[in-house]
């Protein structure tokens, strides 16, 4: 279509921070509406020469435009979940846990599931796992199963287990762990996926259409906050929910999507590859768990937690199973995602892949060779410093969350002690060369980039303003942070030909801001305003006029 007869928006009198590096501001942009990408960027005069009789004009009045965020981390109907189910987000106390767990029981139908998310003993004044005593005095007759803050930790009641099948014999899960008294009974407390997925397997689902109906609402608070792509890591139900808001063009933004890796074989038989979809719903890879988390002491270290010297975590996969899995997704072409929180998993992880590059290079003709934009570690909290310069050598992306740093600081000084002031080293991590992504973790923690950035940047909570930074040599630059929210997340999942920039020939997903984060005080990023965002410069959420 000649260019006078394409429909053309034109953004003028903006300040566009490209996070290209041959053109790193601009004062206009112009859209190809019927492809939804940017034709060109450059100054007003330039991009007034794109007008015709179908082009459409808005005057930015001097606003800051960036690439739309790109939430590298995030498991949307775990959220969907949470906001359905019982809330034990900052409840105080076990015993507070078990009373909004008793007023949902009275509007249960009698032996109808419970399910609760995001208790935190760490929070609680005895630090304590609770049990199934507590919740079995006031709720016999329904199953229980409320899952912890990190979704690391499940916390059930006798009925659930009986369903379960879990008693004294049940032999331990290879990975996970089994909470048992001295005389071997079921405390109720069941940890990993190992021992949790012995309950989800006999929790009744939800029904995908009440689920649509939330995400759609979800989705649009992600709109609002200037996010235009995430990268999904959950099962089945969430792939074919997406697919049900993707066939009705509801989705309104971007989601990459990668799948559990006990579903790799599955994937390699129908000869899914990372890439399938188009650009609102794509396959990327699998997520592979190394170990647990912080939280409930699960994270696999090197060294014992601080005062429990029998404990160094859940390691779930050792370095032989690893490779395996890596090779084999690598082989079918389709890309990693590795859950690696603790030292040791993280170590472990990079046995595997190092492993899966040397039986590469001795079969080099007959083995495609790893991207290592496809191969990720997730968390990464705590590194040893020898593996932080073998993450650089393989060329692993760090897919980080900021705002744990800054929620997790004093569980961190408690159970990692001294070990604490290397942790969550992103400024040590990004020296090294290592590539990092940014992102939430939703619904662990908040998915306003604007308070995660803030983390990233004061190494603070923007909620606790008089704590003191916390291990700031660890604080990202501003604009470190935001490559890592734009360029480097659509790198981590492959689709940086796409993403993550304001250039030519790239999506034109963006987010307007009412003030410019560069000029504002540090302090003061987390209350900026989202004017607007765009995707496929298509107006998604807000005004431009």
């Amino acid at each position: 279509m000649p260019l006078g007869r394409r429909p053309v928006l034109l953004l003028l009198n903006g300040s566009f921070y490209t996070m290209n590096p041959d053109q790193p501001r601009a004062t206009a942009l112009a859209v190809d509406r019927a492809s939804g990408h940017i034709l060109a960027v450059g100054d007003d005069v330039e991009i007034r020469s794109f007008a015709g009789p179908l082009s459409d004009t808005l005057d930015l009045r001097g606003r800051t435009v960036l690439p739309g965020f790109i939430d590298a981390h995030i498991h949307l109907l775990h959220y969907v979940q949470s906001r359905l189910n019982v809330n034990l987000r900052d409840v105080p106390s076990e015993a507070a846990a078990v009373e909004l767990v008793r007023q949902r029981a009275q509007q249960t139908p009698a032996g109808g599931w419970i399910v609760g998310r995001g208790w935190d003993k760490n929070l609680w004044p005895d630090g304590r796992f609770p049990t199934r005593a507590s919740l079995d005095a006031v709720v016999p007759d329904h199953p229980v199963a409320l899952w912890d803050h990190a979704y690391h930790a499940l916390w059930v009641n006798s009925e659930a287990l009986r369903r379960a099948g879990i008693d004294a014999n049940t032999p331990e899960p290879a990975s996970g762990a089994i909470g048992r008294d001295a005389n071997g009974e079921p405390t109720g407390m069941l940890f990993e996926f190992g021992a949790t997925d012995l309950i989800d397997n006999v929790v009744t689902p939800p029904d995908d259409a009440p689920m649509a109906d939330e995400l759609t609402r979800v989705l649009a608070e992600l709109r609002a906050r200037g996010i235009t792509g995430v990268h999904n890591i959950e099962g089945d139900q969430s792939l074919r929910v997406l697919q049900r808001l993707h066939s009705a063009h509801q989705l309104g933004l971007r989601v990459l999507v990668y799948i559990h890796n006990r579903t790799l074989p599955d994937a390699i038989h129908l000869g899914l590859q990372a890439g399938f979809g188009d650009d609102y719903l794509r396959f990327a890879g699998i997520k592979l768990f190394m170990d647990g988390a912080l939280g409930p002491q699960t994270a696999a270290m090197l060294d014992p937690y601080e005062n429990q010297p029998g404990n160094r975590g859940l390691l779930t996969v050792d370095d032989t199973e690893a490779a395996r899995i890596v090779a084999e997704a690598a082989e079918g072409g389709i890309g990693v995602a590795i859950h690696a929180i603790g030292d040791r998993a993280v170590h472990t992880a990079l046995n595997g892949i190092e492993a899966t590059l040397r039986q590469q290079e001795q079969a080099a003709a007959s083995v495609p060779t790893i991207n290592p934009r496809r191969i990720r570690l997730e968390h990464v909290q705590l590194a040893a410093p020898a593996d932080i310069e073998r993450m650089a050598r393989l060329g692993v992306v760090a897919s980080v969350q900021p705002f744990h740093a800054v929620v997790d600081r004093d569980v961190a000084e408690r159970h990692w002690g001294a070990r604490y002031r290397r942790a969550y080293a992103y400024q040590t991590l990004r020296q090294a060369g290592i590539r990092l992504a940014l992102g939430s973790d939703l619904p662990v923690d908040t998915a306003d980039p604007l308070r995660i950035l803030h983390a990233a940047v004061n190494r603070r909570n923007d909620q606790e303003p008089d704590r003191p930074a916390w291990v700031p040599d660890q604080a990202l630059t501003l604009a470190e942070a935001l490559w890592a929210y734009t360029m480097g997340a659509a790198y981590a999942g492959g689709q940086e030909q796409h993403q993550g920039s304001l250039e030519p020939g790239k999506l034109a997903d963006m987010v307007v801001l009412g003030e410019d984060p560069f000029t504002i005080p540090a302090d003061r990023l987390a209350g900026a305003e989202v004017a607007a965002t765009l995707v496929g410069g298509e107006l998604v959420h807000g005004a431009l006029e």
